[in-house]
């Protein structure tokens, strides 16, 4: 069964690039543009492995601590941010990346995330 990658970015040129970039033979990635249509996809059924999140979106925090509080404690969360003010509030990630980033990078710390239980973090 395919590791499923919920990417949640509200620039629809990222989020189509991120979502493309991180499915492969092994994942499946969900995008969603905001918080709600994240939480949506989850109410109809989708069950994310590891999440990537945009906190430079107008309400990016406020959808970490959302979905915090809908996902399982063992699905990891990989935070985005071009501001280091809001990656430090990102304390509740497991891993933060600084943009811009190489597409490799992120696609390390989602291998890591899948390879690794989260308390390894």
């Amino acid at each position: 069964m395919a590791t499923v990658i919920l990417v949640i970015d509200d620039d629809p040129l990222r989020l189509a690039t991120l979502g493309e970039a991180l499915t492969t033979d092994d994942t499946t990635s969900v995008v969603a543009r905001t918080g709600e249509d994240a939480l949506r996809e989850m109410r109809r059924g989708i069950a994310p492995d590891v999440v990537v999140i945009d906190l430079d979106m107008r309400d990016g925090y406020a959808v970490l601590i959302r979905l915090e509080c809908a996902i399982s404690d063992t699905v990891p969360v990989i935070a985005l941010s071009s501001e280091p003010r809001r990656l430090l509030e990102a304390g509740i990630a497991d891993a933060v990346l600084m943009k811009p980033f190489e597409v490799g990078q992120l696609r390390s710390c989602v291998h890591r995330a899948c390879e690794e239980p989260r308390a390894g973090w």
